[in-house]
């Protein structure tokens, strides 16, 4: 059987184009998803940190009122600091001016402060602050701590003090024990002597604040030994675990003055802040250096500057050498005064004030302010030779003193129970006992004498024809029984046996003991002056 070859025929298969219209649509929804991503891509932008602060590149982003408004991309390791280069939505581009601000937020959680709580579950992340601008930027320097004021109504307010009084930022600021603020920044004064502390106070609460307001520490607790007795002064006790600020204004009635350049007073506390205030309502201190020759080592550092009672500075600092030659102890005493005490009038100034009061014999000089503790205070007092102010150096003027006289209580007290203690006590009792007993039978029969006048008043008073007397006479003769019956009784009290002479005997013997008890007591506290409070 011959094998049948079987012809083939290639033909051509035509392709449909439905084939190839899922690609293409494929194409162009890609390039047009490609189109609206660039399209809508904002730019990018360069911070500048100390450190990176715990951000992430592609994890960590960038929040604008509260909004998701960019991410991190990466960050770069400079010679000093990072920077961080963020990708930001195109919708803020207007905000992106010279009024932006950025820093880093981190949690932070503390007492008086919580902060960034929100970053505690999401992790660090750039917080920014602007207004609209004109002009665009793209390169910042990031803040290293949040900016002192943020959009928020308000004014800030800056406070002057020795030192922080472990006050931190985010503290609450409290008017009449509502919470109208908080503290916002505190810096190290450039001349390292003073601590500012800066507060942001939230309207309307801001109008509350003028020359006549004061400020003061809530969260400190002090024990005090003052002129009244000991006292011990603190806050509430949820202000004195949170801590913070508070402030009063004495005449709401003046007009709101805030000012950056003029600085309020911080205080230790609440009665400091508001004790009686002399002269104009602003303080105005000034240093001035004090010469002693005798007495500073009662002296403490913080101990008051008082003039007529008022306390218008206090002690700074205190350098003492002994003077071999003189057998002295020569001292120079730095104080910080308000001169604003002397004004009278704001068309004077407080130190050409003060000026005209050491012309006029102003002088320091060192009196004693407590028996039991022998410490000292600086007294401004007038003498009758005046004298001058004396420029130094940093701002620092020199102001006359007096020389320093210790204190003269303990020793006329002691002159006095030693003129007690020398009294002859017990020869006057004997010669008054015998006074009396040489004098014993004459008292006696006038005793007598006027007891017999009295027995003969009396039936006078008695009689009928005593009774038909004038009203007048009749009062008389009763008024001449009751001063015969009380002379009688005095001088029975009189006699050698007496009440009268054993009570005379026993206080003049308790007089004597006392004397010299307290003579001991006075000799105890000379050598050790705080003895009543701590024992021997």
């Amino acid at each position: 059987m011959q094998d049948e070859i079987v012809e083939v025929k290639i033909q051509k298969r035509s392709i449909h184009l439905i084939v190839w219209l899922v690609p293409f649509i494929a194409l162009v929804i890609g390039g047009w998803m490609l189109y609206r991503y660039y399209s809508n891509l904002g730019p990018q932008i360069q911070i500048t940190f100390q450190s990176s602060g715990g951000l992430e590149p592609k994890h960590s982003y960038v929040k604008f009122r509260e909004v998701k408004v960019g991410r991190v991309e990466r960050i770069e390791i400079l010679k000093k600091g990072v920077r961080v280069y963020a990708r930001v939505n195109k919708d803020i581009l207007p905000f992106l001016n010279e009024t932006t601000k950025f820093w880093i937020v981190k949690p932070e959680i503390g007492l008086g402060k919580v902060r960034g709580l929100d970053a505690l579950m999401s992790g660090a992340y750039i917080q920014m602050s602007a207004k609209l601008g004109k002009r665009s930027k793209f390169i910042f320097q990031g803040l290293e701590e949040p900016p002192l004021i943020e959009d928020e109504r308000g004014s800030t307010v800056r406070l002057q003090a020795s030192s922080s009084f472990a006050l931190e930022a985010g503290m609450p600021v409290y008017y009449k024990q509502l919470r109208v603020g908080a503290v916002k920044k505190i810096d190290l004064a450039p001349d390292g002597q003073k601590v500012h502390i800066y507060l942001f106070i939230k309207h309307p609460y801001d109008r509350f604040i003028n020359d006549t307001s004061r400020f003061w520490n809530i969260k400190s607790v002090r024990l005090e030994l003052t002129d009244e007795g000991l006292e011990v002064r603190m806050g509430s006790i949820s202000q004195m675990l949170m801590g913070g600020v508070g402030f009063a204004t004495k005449d709401l009635g003046q007009k709101s003055r805030i000012s950056l350049q003029r600085p309020f007073i911080l205080y230790p506390s609440k009665s400091e802040a508001l004790q009686k205030k002399l002269g104009l309502p602003r303080e105005q201190f000034v240093r001035f250096l004090l010469d002693f020759d005798a007495g500073t080592g009662y002296l403490g550092i913080g101990s008051p500057v008082r003039f007529e009672g008022y306390k218008v500075g206090e002690v700074e600092d205190v350098v003492s050498f002994f003077d071999l030659e003189h057998r002295r102890i020569d001292s120079k005493v730095l104080i910080r005064l308000d001169v604003s005490a002397f004004q009278n009038s704001p068309k004077i100034s407080g130190m050409d004030a003060l000026r005209k009061a050491v012309q006029k014999g102003l002088k320091a000089k060192l009196e004693q302010s407590n028996i039991l503790t022998k410490s000292l205070f600086v007294n401004l007092v007038f003498e009758k030779e005046g004298g001058q102010l004396k420029p130094l150096a940093n701002g620092v003027y020199a102001l006359p003193t007096l020389p320093y006289q210790k204190g003269k209580l303990l020793e006329h007290l002691d002159k006095i129970l030693t003129k007690l203690e020398n009294l002859p006590i017990e020869r006057a009792l004997d010669a008054f006992s015998r006074l009396l007993e040489k004098n014993q039978e004459p008292l006696r029969q006038s005793l007598l004498s006027l007891h017999r006048t009295l027995s003969s008043v009396r039936k006078l008073l008695e009689s009928n024809e005593t009774k038909a007397l004038p009203k007048d006479l009749h009062a008389t003769l009763t008024q001449l029984q009751r001063a015969l019956r009380e002379f009688a009784l005095l001088a029975r009290g009189y006699d050698a046996n007496s009440t009268f002479k054993a009570q005379l005997t026993q206080t003049l013997y308790d007089i004597d003991r006392s004397a010299k008890s307290l003579h001991k007591v006075l000799l105890k506290l000379d050598k050790k002056p705080n003895a009543l409070i701590f024992g021997d």
